[in-house]
């Protein structure tokens, strides 16, 4: 298993809006750079707490969820991805990543739960 996966054109999404950069998960951190700012985003593998594997608007992204309250939202991934981070998640980070279907069938029922 290599030491690190790294993804180029992955968006980043910030309230909203989307950002181009680099995202790159080593078995210390998870970092993302950005390419229009160079800001970069650095979360420790001990906060990780939940990975959600989603289908989303530009193909299939990630959520993950940290014990300090904060959330990232990673966009572009391909759909071939998910069993290489998968692997990599558990075997690093000892985080499983769960799949995550989003309602894309034109209704909503059921009860809505918020966190």
């Amino acid at each position: 298993m290599n030491d690190t996966l790294e993804f180029n054109e992955i968006y980043q999404e910030v309230k909203g809006s989307w950002n181009d950069g680099r995202l790159r998960f080593s078995k210390q951190t998870v970092v993302y750079k950005s390419s229009k700012t160079g800001k970069v985003d650095s979360i420790p593998v001990p906060e990780l707490t939940q990975a959600q594997w989603r289908r989303v608007c530009l193909g299939h992204g990630i959520k993950l969820c940290t014990s300090t309250g904060n959330i990232y939202k990673y966009d572009g991934f391909k759909d071939t991805d998910l069993e290489k981070i998968s692997d990599y998640f558990k075997a690093n980070y000892k985080v499983e990543l769960i799949e995550k279907d989003m309602c894309v069938k034109g209704w909503n029922w059921g009860t809505a739960k918020f966190n």
